[in-house]
C-alpha cells in the first residue's frame, strides 16, 4: 500500500483516503508543515492513488506502471515543480512566472495517460510575486480533470488568497520512533546508539534535521548559547556585540543556528512548566538547561522564541545578517 511508506501523518493519510473512497477531491490542497516532515513524499504518494491502474480503495498499488512513472516523475500527466537558481550567481531559488506559465500550458491538454493531471508545487511559498499572481488564474479557475497540490513550510508567506482557494491539511513533527525508524532503514544501524539518541532528540521530528551533517556542527554551538541566554542583559552589550559580529561574519548559514537556539529556549520553557526531561530536543544538555531555566520565567522564554521567529522572518526576506542578529539580541535584553 503506497500511502504506508509515508510514516507518521496519520491524520493526512486519513484525509486523503477518504477523499479517495468517497469521491469527494477537491481541486487544490495545501499541505503545509514544518520541512521534512512527508510533505512531497505524501503529495507524490497521493499523485499515484489518482492514477493507479490497480487502486485500492484508498490508495495506489505502488507496482503498477503509472506508480512507476510518477516515482522516477515520467508520467506524462504528473508534473512537479520546485524552486530552482535562475542564474549561477542567485543567492536563493526561486519559482518564476515563466515556470507557472510552462506549467499552465501543459495543464491546458486533457489528461494523457492516465485519469487526472496533478500538479505538486514543492515550497510554494518560493514563488515570487508575479508567478503567485499568475497561479492565482488556475487556482480560481482550475483545468478539468486537474488537480493541484501545493507543499510549504512557510504557510505565512502564502498569499492569503492562495490559501483561501485551498483545502488545507496540516503536517506534523515526526514522532521519536518513526525518526528512529528512518534513521535505521536508510543504513545508520552502523552509527554508534548514543549518537541515534542525540539526533532522534534533536531533530525536532524532522527527517532532514536527524540526518543532516550539519547536525554535529550546530550542535557544537549549543553550550555557547545557553551561556548567551543565561548572561544576556542590557549590562553585557560587549558580550551580544562579539557574538553577533562572529556569527554574522562567519560562513555558515544562520537558518541552523537559529533554529537550535529555538529549540534552546523551547526547552528551557519545557522545563520551567515542568515538562518531563524525555521530551526535550536537547536532554543530552539537561544539566546544562535546568539551571538557565529555572531563573527565566515563562513569559520571557516566550518573548525570546517569538524574538528568533521574527529574526528567520527577517533573514528570509535578505535582511543584514549582523543587524538582524543584533536586533534579536537587543529583544532578548527587553525580554530579560
Amino acid at each position: 500500500m503506497s500511502f504506508e511508506r509515508i510514516l507518521g501523518q496519520g491524520q493526512a493519510k486519513h484525509i486523503l483516503g477518504q477523499a479517495l473512497s468517497r469521491d469527494r477531491l477537491s481541486h487544490a490542497y495545501l499541505f503545509y508543515g514544518p520541512e521534512s516532515v512527508g510533505k512531497k513524499l505524501l503529495a507524490i504518494e497521493f499523485a499515484k492513488a489518482l492514477n493507479c491502474l490497480s487502486p485500492g480503495t484508498e490508495d495506489a498499488c505502488g507496482t503498477c506502471d503509472s506508480c512507476r512513472k510518477i516515482d522516477h516523475r515520467v508520467h506524462p500527466d504528473f508534473f512537479f515543480l520546485e524552486p530552482t537558481l535562475s542564474t549561477p550567481t542567485a543567492r536563493e531559488p526561486a519559482i518564476k512566472i515563466d515556470d507557472i506559465r510552462e506549467l499552465q500550458k501543459k495543464l491546458g491538454f486533457l489528461p494523457y495517460q492516465g485519469q487526472t493531471k496533478v500538479a505538486v508545487i514543492d515550497q510554494a511559498e518560493k514563488m515570487n510575486l508575479q508567478a503567485c499572481n499568475a497561479f492565482l488564474k488556475t487556482l480560481e479557475e482550475p483545468p478539468s480533470a486537474t488537480i493541484l497540490i501545493l507543499t510549504t513550510s512557510n504557510i505565512n508567506q502564502l498569499l492569503p488568497t492562495m490559501i483561501s482557494r485551498c483545502q488545507g491539511i496540516k503536517f506534523n513533527p515526526l514522532p521519536p520512533e518513526a525518526i528512529r525508524e528512518i534513521l535505521l532503514s536508510r543504513g545508520e544501524e552502523t552509527m554508534d546508539p548514543a549518537e541515534v539518541d542525540v539526533r532522534v532528540g534533536r531533530s525536532q521530528g524532522q527527517v532532514s534535521r536527524a540526518l543532516g551533517d550539519e547536525a554535529t556542527q550546530t550542535a557544537s554551538y549549543r553550550p555557547e548559547m545557553i551561556r548567551l541566554i543565561d548572561q544576556v542583559s542590557f549590562r553585557r552589550m560587549d558580550l551580544l556585540f562579539q557574538w553577533s559580529k562572529a556569527r554574522a561574519k562567519g560562513s555558515e548559514p544562520l537558518s541552523p543556528i537559529l533554529e537550535e537556539m529555538l529549540g534552546l529556549i523551547r526547552d528551557m520553557a519545557f522545563i520551567r512548566s515542568g515538562g518531563s526531561p524525555g521530551q526535550l530536543f536537547n536532554r543530552d544538555l539537561l544539566a546544562e538547561l535546568e539551571p538557565v531555566a529555572r531563573t527565566k520565567p515563562l513569559s520571557v522564554l516566550l518573548e525570546m522564541a517569538d524574538a528568533v521567529y521574527r529574526t528567520q522572518n527577517a533573514l528570509s526576506g535578505n535582511a543584514n545578517r549582523q543587524l538582524a542578529l543584533e536586533t534579536l539580541l537587543l529583544d532578548f535584553c527587553e525580554a530579560a
